[in-house]
């Protein structure tokens, strides 16, 4: 009998290790976040390219058909737009830049996890090296990003061939970005660079899993920021099931103390 209680006491100190483990498992895949501010993000510029695309329109078709008013007009609302976003900007940048970076993720983040308590891993080292990097990888990124966009819209690049083109930057950077942001989240970022690789793979070996037609471009330049979703998805749900781990445990740590075992 007191053999089955050792070993029974035993089998639950192990467990009781395991909260470390699975705090950090908890704490990393947080990632509902991430993807609120991504979808924010996203609709943001859709916001901002609506707002200085329809008045850029304007201005070229006044100015092509000779209608100096309405090319005038353009011009005046396009600068007006700009004027608003740069302040809009500016005010941005002294909200949550500099030294309050990293306060809009802090206050999705309790609105989103605040019952379940409060809990963090280190934030990435940023050093001045570092912060260069980030911006220098950045505006290659989107450098890539916006060529092959022009390079498939011109013909340049078939469309069977665009998405195994771009994961020639596409994976690289997502990879780097699991470099960047560890150990504040875990390796389900490299879920993304992943599964985009077999996709581009698959591609190549000749399954045709591309989008054709007049929107053929845009809608497959849309897989990487669906994969990107999927991943942060797949994060949250991980963070659920180390949650329950997690309460598991600490169940039976309050039982161990009551003296039950």
């Amino acid at each position: 009998m007191n053999s089955k209680q050792n070993k029974s006491k035993d089998q639950n100190t192990e467990k009781l290790k395991e909260i470390p483990k699975w705090t950090r498992k908890y704490a990393q895949n947080r990632t509902l976040t991430i993807l609120v501010l991504i979808v924010m993000t996203a609709f943001f510029g859709m916001f901002v390219a609506f707002l200085v695309g329809v008045p850029l329109a304007l201005a070229v078709a006044g100015f092509r058909k000779g209608n100096m008013i309405l090319g005038c007009v353009g011009i005046a609302v396009l600068i007006a737009v700009l004027a608003a976003l740069v302040k809009f900007y500016i005010f941005i940048f002294a909200k949550f830049g500099g030294k309050n970076k990293g306060l809009l993720d802090q206050i999705i983040d309790r609105w989103i996890y605040g019952r379940e308590g409060f809990t963090s891993m280190p934030q990435p080292k940023l050093s001045k090296r570092k912060k260069w990097l980030d911006i220098f990888v950045g505006i290659v990124y989107m450098v890539c990003l916006i060529g092959s966009m022009e390079l498939g819209m011109t013909g340049y690049i078939p469309v069977k061939y665009l998405l195994p083109f771009m994961a020639l930057f596409v994976v690289p950077f997502g990879v780097y970005q699991y470099y960047v942001l560890w150990p504040r989240l875990g390796p389900v970022l490299l879920i993304c660079p992943i599964l985009y690789t077999i996709h581009a793979i698959l591609i190549i070996a000749g399954v045709p899993i591309y989008f054709t037609g007049i929107f053929a471009v845009p809608l497959n330049m849309l897989l990487p920021l669906i994969y990107t979703l999927l991943t942060y998805m797949i994060g949250h749900l991980y963070s659920r099931y180390a949650l329950k781990k997690l309460k598991g445990i600490t169940h039976l740590e309050k039982e161990v103390a009551n003296g039950r075992d």
